[in-house]
């Protein structure tokens, strides 16, 4: 049994209760396709063994997961439905209780004041957070503040989710911040 096949079997066995259960739970059944997605963004971010790694709205953790497990990363990161039943039995079973944070990010702090320092931010999907309803300066600020928490050679990979964000909006505040790796996923570098 490969490292994937314990992370698709903890998925299955932590919400299968949650599948059968209320409607706002059903995307939940499609984890191999958020974890094909993650595997995605690790390797835009071109995150590399043993790096410390912050995860913005973070979800169900697989992505921490994965870099936990496959590449040895220090992992931490937040979402607001942390302590929701949504994910409780999840992060148990994926073993990230500790590392995952009900912090809200927000365009002035957008990860919780640490000291720590960290080679790779994600924020991907991260739909609650508004963007659709910033202006350019505010989107800018945002980039800017998130760049305080890198290390030297740090980035930051940002995915939009292509229903809730309008990337004309921002195109060239993006351009001037980052470079754009894939469609909706733009990497900043510190």
């Amino acid at each position: 049994m490969t490292g994937y096949d314990t992370l698709f079997a903890s998925i299955n066995e932590a919400h299968e209760t949650l599948v059968h259960g209320p409607s706002q739970y059903k995307w939940l059944a499609s984890a191999k396709r958020y974890v094909q997605q993650s595997r995605e963004c690790i390797g835009l971010a071109n995150t590399r063994h043993g790096e410390v790694v912050y995860d913005i709205g973070c979800g169900p953790g697989y992505l921490l997961w994965i870099c936990r497990e496959r590449l040895g990363c220090s992992v931490q990161g937040c979402d607001p439905l942390r302590d929701g039943p949504i994910y409780k039995e999840l992060y148990q079973a994926l073993n990230l209780n500790q590392c995952i944070s009900p912090y809200v990010s927000s365009i002035q702090a957008p990860l919780p004041a640490t000291g720590l320092k960290y080679d790779v931010i994600f924020a991907t999907w991260i739909t609650w957070i508004g963007f659709g309803n910033w202006s350019a300066e505010e989107f800018s600020t945002y980039i800017h503040h998130c760049k305080q928490h890198l290390t030297e050679r740090g980035r930051i990979l940002l995915r939009f989710e292509e229903s809730r964000f309008e990337e004309k909006l921002y195109e060239s505040c993006l351009k001037q911040l980052g470079s754009r790796v894939a469609p909706l996923c733009y990497l900043f570098r510190a």
